[in-house]
């Protein structure tokens, strides 16, 4: 019955951000946002902004992640000893245990070495994802030239704020793309920029189709996500013609959310043929 009330309570939250519009401008002079790359994707989605800070490349040339992404994005269990500064995160038949500032990894009991040391950051922990998925068997590819690692697999992101309130919402009638979704890789958001002043992002995407796409297209949908709400874009937003290789910028304003967890990107491409 408690997961139900969620449930209920995380829908119609959900639908009450549909009518944000994501390409607002406060108008605001303030000093120019810093600007992030895009490391990270899970199936479909490319992961932006984690809080409390986006994915990000150590010193030793180990993409670190907060651990509170694992279970919440990708899907696994996690607990976490404040005393022993120790995370134990559990997937399948595997449980994997992570030490603050310690190159020792266990998994299933049995010891391995690290090449880089979790991490205390922001008063979260960060750990290696690499390491991780290798550990829990999760299917993982890194491309050298856009510097995008990426993670596969049909029980990820199978989380209720995933699975059931955006993917579940997104294909209703207010929320569903107009047109026919033909490719969900039609573009790779490169960068983009966080104004924490205002709670709004710029997000920049390549068109990585081979090909020019015309006019009401293109569908990079961006998402915010809260602990138990999920801001949607704008159904009828502009969407320009696009050349090939060509770079667009998506504009998404927080609306009503109190604090924003995840920025999550999909870079999809219409059939309008029929509008």
């Amino acid at each position: 019955m408690k997961v139900k009330r969620k449930m209920i309570s995380v829908i119609l939250t959900a639908f009450m951000l549909l009518v944000i519009d994501v390409s607002a401008n406060s108008g605001t002079a303030l000093a120019a946002p810093k600007d992030y790359p895009v490391l990270l994707k899970i199936n479909d989605f490319y992961v932006l902004y984690t809080v409390p800070k986006s994915p990000y490349i150590d010193s030793n040339n180990r993409m670190m992640i907060p651990l509170r992404s694992i279970s919440e994005l990708i899907g696994a269990k996690v607990g976490y000893d404040a005393k022993s500064k120790t995370a134990t995160i559990s997937m399948d038949d595997k449980t994997v245990i992570f030490t603050i500032g310690s190159k020792t990894v266990t998994v299933n009991g049995i010891t391995d070495q690290l090449d880089t040391n979790p991490v205390l950051s922001e008063n979260s922990m960060f750990i290696p994802i690499s390491v991780l998925a290798n550990h829990l068997g999760i299917q993982s590819s890194w491309d050298e030239a856009n510097q995008l690692y990426t993670l596969t697999g049909e029980n990820l992101m199978q989380t209720e704020m995933i699975k059931y309130t955006l993917e579940d919402i997104e294909n209703g009638a207010w929320t569903a793309p107009p047109g026919k979704i033909i490719d969900n890789n039609a573009f790779m958001p490169i960068s983009y920029t966080y104004d924490s002043a205002n709670g709004s992002f710029v997000i920049r995407a390549k068109n990585i189709t081979g090909k020019d796409l015309p006019k009401g297209a293109v569908d990079v949908a961006a998402y915010l996500l809260t602990d138990d709400s999920v801001q949607f874009p704008k159904r009828d937003r502009e969407r320009p013609s696009v050349k090939k290789d060509g770079i667009i910028e998506e504009r998404v304003q927080n609306g009503r959310l109190k604090k924003i967890n995840y920025l999550l990107v999909k870079g999809r491409l219409l059939d309008r043929s029929s509008s």
